[in-house]
């Protein structure tokens, strides 16, 4: 598989991440990742292995993550293990409250699955906005 077309399988991944929270389901989000997937959110432990994921996104979702629109801008490497560097839309929408719109940057580490799927390894990101 060439570059190209890991780029690509990263891009089908990541609309299908979207799908995911616009659905509120972080079971789903969470079997987009590796079993030992791990997630370094900002201002937060880094979070080990699918339950931990799970478990975090559920209750992102469950505070108001409504949409989630990830932009590939370079994926670098090949072999099982790649790198994608790229840009976030966030659509948080509190009970009760206006929706607030984040965006951001992020770098996932993408680990190949013995099956053949591109999986989330690694993932970490900040928000562009200014510090409050």
């Amino acid at each position: 598989m060439d570059l190209a077309q890991i780029r690509q399988a990263i891009e089908r991944a990541n609309g299908r991440f979207g799908e995911a929270v616009r659905n509120r389901d972080g079971a789903a989000l969470a079997a987009l990742y590796t079993d030992d997937g791990k997630l370094l959110p900002p201002n937060g432990e880094m979070i080990r292995g699918r339950e931990g994921i799970k478990a975090f996104w559920t209750g992102g979702l469950q505070m108001g993550i409504r949409d989630a629109v990830l932009t590939t801008v370079e994926v670098l490497g090949l072999g099982d293990l790649v790198c994608e560097i790229g840009r976030y839309d966030l659509t948080i929408k509190p009970e009760k409250r206006d929706a607030i719109s984040d965006t951001g940057k992020y770098v996932v580490v993408w680990k190949q699955a013995p099956a053949g799927a591109w999986k989330l390894h690694v993932d970490i990101w900040n928000t562009s906005k200014p510090a409050p």
